[in-house]
């Protein structure tokens, strides 16, 4: 799968840099985005030098790999304090292709919605000149509330102040365009921080979402699918992942139920779904972000520093069907 993302993104900029010593390009993993969640940038280089390309500690090996994003008024975006990126410890051989995969926005102050467009380009030391990538458009929006609930903060210690203020978080559920898809998103906040923002499906039809929060605060979706497949999540106030399954419609239908008497939410009805079987697998073709930097991790030797990890983030990045 790596090799085919590779040689799609080479054709595509083949035209653009075929004089060049070093081919470069950039793709995104989608152009629209919910605001705050992560945003990948993939940069492709192609060493066309006929030597070695070191990017290293000594002036004569110095060389860097940088960003540029402007707004919608073509204002520079600037980054964010103390962050900075860097590849130091790649080695580039003769003819070599390396991916990086970036979160751009830990690197960028990209919070605010609006239209961004960002471009890519490489410098060093041992090249003429420097060379970028075409400009790529993306759109930043806060999205539209579709459902939303505040509950409590759970107190899990035992020992804890039966009198103290009740801690708030909202539960929200927001949908985006993306051509002729809406996609959702959960996002957990409250009024002075943002905790998680998860993509957690897209509308299918007529189909809607059920929703329930247990006693301990935790949310429980049932995303739909197709009309007969279904996919079960539950996250707690913090947005870690609590449960992760899939039914399917057989003589009874699934449904998520919540016990009144003592607030604890179950998935019942229908029986288990197979991926590959009763609905497309949503692992295949994808790939981690994480394990695509995994391959500059390799080549940084000695007191090189790693180029920056991927923040967390739930579920998988589709890095080959929008390139």
């Amino acid at each position: 799968m790596i090799k085919i993302i590779c040689q799609a993104l080479l054709i595509c900029g083949a035209v653009l840099t075929a004089s060049a010593q070093i081919g470069m390009d950039l793709t995104l993993n989608r152009t629209n985005y919910i605001q705050f969640e992560p945003i990948y940038a993939c940069v492709t280089l192609r060493n066309d030098t006929a030597r070695p390309l070191l990017f290293g500690k000594n002036p004569k090996l110095q060389g860097y790999i940088l960003f540029e994003v402007t707004d919608q008024r073509g204002n520079i975006v600037p980054k964010r304090p103390g962050m900075e990126l860097s590849v130091r410890g790649l080695v580039l051989e003769p003819g070599q292709i390396k991916r990086m995969i970036v979160p751009i926005n830990r690197y960028y102050q990209l919070d605010r919605t609006g239209v961004y467009r960002v471009h890519a380009y490489v410098s060093h030391s041992m090249l003429p000149s420097e060379y970028k990538t075409v400009d790529l458009k993306f759109n930043v929006e806060p999205g539209i509330s579709v459902w939303k609930q505040t509950v409590g903060v759970p107190d899990l210690n035992p020992q804890g102040d039966p009198n103290a203020v009740s801690v708030e978080r909202t539960y929200n559920i927001r949908s985006i365009t993306e051509g002729a898809t809406k996609a959702y998103y959960l996002v957990i906040e409250d009024s002075k921080k943002i905790y998680s923002v998860i993509r957690i499906g897209k509308a299918v039809g007529y189909e809607r979402f059920s929703v329930q929060v247990d006693m301990l605060s935790r949310i429980h979706l049932l995303m739909p699918l197709s009309p007969k497949v279904f996919q079960y999540l539950a996250f707690s106030v913090d947005g870690k992942p609590v449960a992760n399954q899939y039914r399917k419609i057989s003589s009874t239908i699934p449904m998520l139920f919540r016990n009144p008497d003592t607030g604890i939410v179950t998935l019942v009805g229908g029986e288990t779904a197979r991926a590959g079987v009763d609905f497309a697998d949503p692992s295949a073709g994808l790939v981690k972000a994480a394990d695509l930097l995994s391959e500059e991790d390799a080549a940084a030797t000695g007191n090189s520093a790693p180029p920056p990890k991927a923040p967390a983030a739930p579920g998988l990045v589709d890095l080959g069907k929008d390139l």
